[in-house]
């Protein structure tokens, strides 16, 4: 017996005794008969279960859909729900049919209300009706003929000074100060200045060369308020690019202050004089006034005096 005949044979064994178990677990054991015999009810008690199920059906055909059977005390519970569900009026109150009690009736005294408020609407468009108001004037005057001050009826304050006091000279010395004033110095030599010379001495002294022809002293806003002009006519300087600069000569030059200016009296007269004796210096020349007398000590003192005068009348 070779090996392929040998697993042959344990194969087929195998499957006899498996087929063998299978019989017998299938067959019913003598217990099982047992209980079988014993589940085996009489028709008379199937009969009552058959009844007691439809019973149960049909009582839960009655809910709508089916569902397990419930107790007697769930049943009570759920119909007293329901019966909370419906609304119940009582008999003393008063019913209206469905709809009724949205309609809008309206009053029987409507017509009285509307007739007072007409009433009232055309009372109060009576009392808006605008009011004109006519102004009648007795006398109209012209400004020349009020005067400067203002109306007759205007009064000017006095001060503590007493009614119709008499001017005083010094108030009339005040009132000329205010009064626009210039004052010019000359520069001159006992030669004619050259153009070159005196240009490099008056843009040393801080002047710029204005498009009118003359030197200027201008402001921190750039305002001029200071004036340097030729003393011989037209009064005007050639500008440096033209031909006749170089050659171009003067016999002195003057400096024009016109108060009031955008600079303080004080500073602006301080000012043309420091720039005047600069510029003498410079040119070897000497100081002198309008009348082309030579300025002194004096006469310089008695100019910052008067710009001290005008500037505190001014405030």
């Amino acid at each position: 017996m070779n090996e392929l005949q040998l697993v042959l044979l344990i194969f087929a064994l195998v499957v006899v005794a498996v087929m063998v178990f299978l019989h017998y677990r299938n067959q019913p054991t003598p217990a099982s008969k047992g209980r079988a015999s014993k589940s085996v009810r009489p028709e008379s008690d199937n009969a009552d279960s058959v009844e007691h199920r439809q019973k149960a059906s049909h009582a839960l055909n009655e809910f709508g859909e089916g569902h397990i059977p419930v107790s007697n005390k769930t049943q009570a519970r759920f119909h007293a729900q329901s019966d909370e569900d419906v609304e119940t009026v009582p008999e003393n109150q008063g019913k209206l049919p469905f709809g009724d009690e949205f309609d809008d009736h309206e009053p029987a005294y409507k017509p009285r209300i509307q007739a007072e408020k007409a009433t009232k609407e055309s009372a109060e468009t009576q009392n808006r009706a605008p009011q004109h108001f006519v102004l009648e004037v007795e006398d109209l005057k012209t400004l020349d003929e009020v005067g400067p001050i203002g109306a007759a009826g205007d009064k000017q304050p006095s001060f503590g000074k007493p009614a119709n006091t008499p001017v005083t000279e010094s108030e009339n010395k005040l009132a000329e100060v205010t009064e626009p004033q210039v004052f010019a110095v000359m520069v001159m030599g006992s030669q004619d200045f050259a153009m070159d010379a005196l240009n490099k001495s008056l843009l040393g002294v801080g002047l710029s060369f204005a498009p009118q022809g003359i030197y200027v002293k201008k402001d921190t806003l750039g305002k001029p308020y200071l004036h340097v002009a030729n003393i011989m006519e037209p009064g005007t300087f050639p500008a440096m690019e033209e031909e006749r600069f170089s050659a171009f000569t003067t016999q002195g030059v003057v400096l024009i202050l016109s108060l009031p200016t955008s600079v303080k009296a004080p500073a602006a007269m301080n000012d043309m004089i420091m720039i005047a004796r600069k510029v003498s210096q410079r040119l070897n020349g000497r100081l002198y006034d309008a009348q082309r007398h030579l300025l002194k000590e004096s006469d310089i003192q008695a100019m910052r005096d008067a710009a001290i005068a005008y500037e505190t009348v001014g405030i």
